[in-house]
């Protein structure tokens, strides 16, 4: 997972330079469900940094650094709460002549979680794989646009992580 990861930041940070590009903020409710069973729906803060390949605003390529912001009951007890989530992913999307522009994803997302144990105690999981999302933009104005997204950003060894997006974007 380490080369995927190391792959998909070297395809993705030289198309950081080019000159257009997009920022946003997002809040995202997630599903977490472990291959132990139960689910949770703690949710995080994100900030994406994109660009686009080529003139027309379709092909593009973004990165993205999470934080948590409140944990959940996996239903047995046990909390759990996002530490960390981070993702490298190629967009394709229609033409930005559009008011509403939906877009695909595909990429890789690491999400590291805190399990706090009724009993008392805590342990780490981290969850990484190949993602595949679905989102929408809509054009508020030249320079703002908002965004839903759905992402499938785990789906690994009996292992699930879902992500739902809202966000506020900015062009540049």
């Amino acid at each position: 997972m380490k080369k995927t990861w190391l792959l998909a930041v070297c395809l993705v940070l030289p198309m950081i330079a080019n000159a257009s590009g997009f920022a946003g903020l997002d809040y995202v409710s997630s599903k977490v469900e472990p291959d132990r069973g139960g689910s949770a729906k703690p949710s995080a803060l994100q900030f994406k940094l994109g660009t686009w390949i080529n003139r027309t605003e379709t092909l593009g390529g973004e990165v993205r650094i999470g934080l948590g912001l409140d944990d959940d009951s996996l239903g047995n007890g046990t909390k759990v709460e996002i530490d960390r989530q981070y993702g490298a992913y190629f967009r394709g999307q229609f033409p930005k002549s559009m008011p509403i522009r939906p877009y695909g994803l595909v990429g890789v997302t690491r999400v590291e979680t805190t399990h706090d144990y009724r009993a008392g105690g805590s342990s780490s999981k981290n969850y990484s794989d190949l993602s595949l999302g679905l989102g929408v933009d809509f054009t508020v104005s030249p320079k703002v646009f908002l965004s839903v997204e759905y992402l499938r950003a785990v789906d690994s060894s009996g292992d699930e992580v879902n992500n739902l997006a809202f966000g506020v974007n900015g062009r540049f």
